[in-house]
């Protein structure tokens, strides 16, 4: 491999293990440490571009009135010049842009995160959390996708930022759920701070505040220390039974059949996520439909 193969690959991250041994030692790579460690410390000088430009005008001007033609040699040396400071400013970025860690769990699969501030958080199944490994002291701020559960440790502000909306703690217990359409926050210990798109709020502890469908509701909570879905066990009140039938689809990683079942109809319940079938039970009971539990992971509910 030619060494501006390597050098290209470096800029762009994609260095293997071998491609590094390869490159180690060379006289570009040492080229490229310094260069590394002397950015952070480079400045350019100032430099008024309006002032200088006018004055190589009045002097083109001048000449011309001459009747002399001014040739134009020194656009070369300042393009080159234009062309380093491009180059410098692409490899600083590259090299100073803060890294993001992102963590996703898959169907029918939990798993807990530790911050950098020792703050934890629990993701539900088919979830995504993203967060700054570099920059975490200068702000505390997750992106998440879907649902997880937040132990935030006390400090500086902390937010949750979703596509739906901003979770603003500084020391708290809470639930963000953000699926399609749905949107909920549930404090479980302190002041949680939500902003959305239609109102801000502040939820107590056993408050819940959500969007389904762009319809805001804000509920108060029966005594609650966490959600049960970290005890493996997933409960709804209220809630469009299209979403609990999706909920089922993704702690127990199968596709679900509907025929002639208003999705719409509300459900209270709760369903477990150890056995399939009490699980099917508990969901077709209280909406009197039937299920049809097939061999190739598929679930049929059906209207009576």
């Amino acid at each position: 491999m030619k060494d501006e193969d390597y050098i290209k690959k470096w800029l762009e991250g994609t260095l293997t293990e071998e491609d590094e041994r390869a490159f180690k030692g060379s006289e570009q790579q040492k080229s490229l440490d310094r260069l590394s460690r002397a950015l952070p410390a480079f400045k350019a000088p100032e430099y008024d571009v309006a002032d200088e430009l006018s004055r190589l005008e009045q002097a083109r001007t001048s000449k011309a009135e001459e009747g002399r033609i001014v040739p134009m040699k020194w656009m070369k040396p300042l393009l080159r010049v234009a062309a380093v400071f491009v180059l410098l400013s692409v490899v600083y970025v590259f090299l100073t842009r803060d890294a993001l860690t992102t963590v996703e769990t898959l169907v029918a699969e939990k798993t807990e995160i530790v911050l950098p501030d020792s703050s934890l958080v629990t993701l539900n199944a088919h979830s995504r959390l993203m967060y700054p490994t570099k920059k975490w002291k200068d702000k505390r701020k997750v992106t998440l996708d879907g649902e997880g559960f937040f132990k935030v440790a006390k400090g500086s502000r902390f937010d949750v930022e979703t596509s739906s909306g901003v979770v603003r703690v500084l020391g708290t217990e809470f639930n963000v759920k953000n699926r399609e359409n749905y949107f909920e926050v549930i404090c479980y210990e302190g002041l949680v701070q939500v902003q959305s798109a239609q109102q801000v709020v502040k939820l107590n502890p056993n408050q819940m505040f959500r969007i389904i469908n762009g319809e805001v509701t804000t509920e108060a909570l029966s005594l609650q220390v966490s959600p049960s879905w970290l005890a493996g066990e997933s409960s709804f009140s209220s809630v469009p039974l299209k979403y609990v039938i999706q909920e089922f689809e993704r702690q127990y990683d199968v596709s679900v059949i509907i025929k002639n079942v208003d999705i719409d109809q509300r459900f209270t319940g709760a369903f477990i996520h150890n056995d399939i079938t009490l699980a099917l039970k508990a969901i077709s009971l209280p909406v009197n439909i039937d299920y049809q539990l097939e061999e190739n992971k598929q679930v049929i509910l059906s209207g009576k």
